[in-house]
């Protein structure tokens, strides 16, 4: 199929459009920080998307997305982005409590809904998510981000006495899970 000099530079412009748009959209001034999800993908989100949105001379960081492109809520970004809060920056300290109220009331509503389900099998800890991890008792986002990292970076659990490696998982909270995980 041969194309002509007209189809050849009108595919080229389309060419050049589409790679304008993608280096704007890549280089874009409206950062979204979020851990967990690639910057592209953050990126092309939504204001409404994030829990709050800083400013700084000429500058915006979105914080804490939790939402997808189309406004659905994302559990297991919720519970990883309230987990693992404290690893973002933040130019303004007001807005890590705004984020955070903001966050723990989409993580309070999910809680509730799953408690009422409760737990119907030993949660394994090798292959658990986020949403299981934290409807074991005394584990909240946090121990379960630090469960999910540690995995992650050691390979499975060979026995579920190996949790109380964690830090924050001490005798304690051991003995009030014990019962509700498995390895297998």
């Amino acid at each position: 199929m041969y194309f002509n000099k007209k189809q050849k530079k009108w595919s080229a412009i389309r060419c050049l459009i589409t790679l304008i748009v993608f280096v704007l959209i890549l280089f874009d001034q409206n950062m979204g920080f979020c851990l967990g999800w690639p910057d592209i993908k953050t990126k092309l989100l939504p204001d409404e998307s994030f829990a709050v949105i800083a400013s700084d001379v000429g500058n915006r960081t979105r914080h804490c997305a939790h939402h997808d492109l189309n406004g659905n809520l994302k559990t297991e970004q919720l519970i990883y982005v309230l987990g693992a809060i404290d690893q973002e920056t933040w130019l303004n300290s007001k807005l890590e409590t705004v984020a955070k109220t903001h966050l723990e009331k989409h993580y309070d509503r999910f809680k509730t809904m799953a408690m009422k389900k409760g737990l119907t099998a030993p949660v394994n800890i090798n292959e658990a998510s986020l949403k299981d991890l934290v409807l074991l008792p005394q584990i909240g986002p946090v121990l379960a981000v630090k469960i999910v990292e540690y995995r992650n970076a050691n390979g499975m659990f060979m026995t579920i006495e190996e949790i109380k490696k964690i830090d924050g998982i001490g005798q304690g909270i051991f003995y009030a899970i014990q019962h509700y995980i498995s390895i297998d």
